[in-house]
């Protein structure tokens, strides 16, 4: 189970007025006060949460609190979410959580509505990319946490190589390659263009890595300069991922390979082709090699 916290930002809503009227409230006038107050009880949460303070965190819930985890479990009671985190802390240590994105708007005076998406780092397991909505309530002048639900971004999968935007250089026997990651359209795809050199030639190309909607898998495609094209898929597979592609050459070969991608850190990861075959016939593994980031 995995929990999400988040920050907030000011969206204008509406308030009742001490003789009891309802008015609108400015949309340039934020309610600065109550914006900070929120930020601060979800920013406490998230520490007591990282550091397995389990009591420390359930001091920031409503007495009536309920967790909603990613996979529909529900967890309802300031006591049983405090069971909860003593749990996930002992299971799954040293957790972190990233903001990716998050927003806030106040229904009432005395509630708010905080979405947005979160990145958890996972020291066992990698990362995983998800949406969330908190929903806090004012108690006694204090702000605390009453619902926290989650569940898998959409394009959960392609944010998990939000890592790899960049410019990477390797090198294997005489082979050099270079690719540059971008993010194409409304970071609904990733550009690759690469360029390996060898022997004084060079092929040069470009990759698009996105979404596949009717499958919901993360899909590859491959254009060669010199008019090879190519498809495949990625899948992540813990702290590795593994994309299969089928490219047909310019010559009108078939190549077949299955590449392991395993992160080092931010600025290394390394590159495996394995199971290399040419319309069919297999010419095996190749040894792992690492490619370094430039910029």
């Amino acid at each position: 189970m995995k929990f999400i916290i988040s920050l907030a930002f000011f969206v204008a809503t509406f308030a009742i007025t001490s003789t009891g009227q309802l008015y609108a409230q400015d949309a340039e006038a934020p309610r600065d006060t109550d914006e900070q107050m929120v930020r601060k009880s979800i920013e406490a949460f998230t520490r007591a949460f990282e550091s397995g303070n389990a009591e420390a965190a359930a001091q920031l819930l409503t007495s009536g609190a309920e967790l909603i985890a990613e996979d529909g479990a529900v967890v309802r009671s300031r006591e049983a979410i405090q069971n909860a985190i003593a749990r996930h802390n002992v299971e799954h240590p040293n957790v972190k959580i990233e903001k990716l994105s998050d927003a806030i708007r106040f229904p009432s005076r005395d509630t708010a509505v905080v979405d947005g998406r979160i990145r958890v780092v996972h020291p066992d397991s990698g990362t995983a990319n998800r949406r969330f909505e908190i929903q806090c309530a004012r108690e006694d002048g204090k702000w605390l946490l009453a619902k926290i639900e989650e569940w898998p971004h959409e394009r959960a999968a392609l944010l998990d190589l939000e890592w790899i935007i960049g410019t990477w250089k390797s090198k294997q026997g005489s082979a050099e390659v270079e690719t540059t990651y971008e993010w194409f359209g409304d970071q609904a795809f990733i550009r690759a263009h690469f360029t390996i050199r060898e022997n004084e030639q060079s092929v040069t190309g470009m990759q698009m890595i996105g979404v596949d909607p009717e499958t919901g898998l993360l899909r590859t495609w491959i254009f060669e300069a010199n008019g090879g094209v190519g498809e495949g898929v990625a899948l992540q597979d813990g702290k590795q991922w593994v994309f299969e592609s089928t490219t047909e050459l310019t010559s009108g070969d078939v190549l077949e390979a299955t590449n392991i991608l395993v992160r080092i850190d931010g600025n290394s990861f390394t590159w495996q082709p394995l199971d290399l075959s040419i319309n069919g016939e297999q010419f095996g593994n190749l040894p792992p090699s690492k490619v370094t980031r430039v910029r």
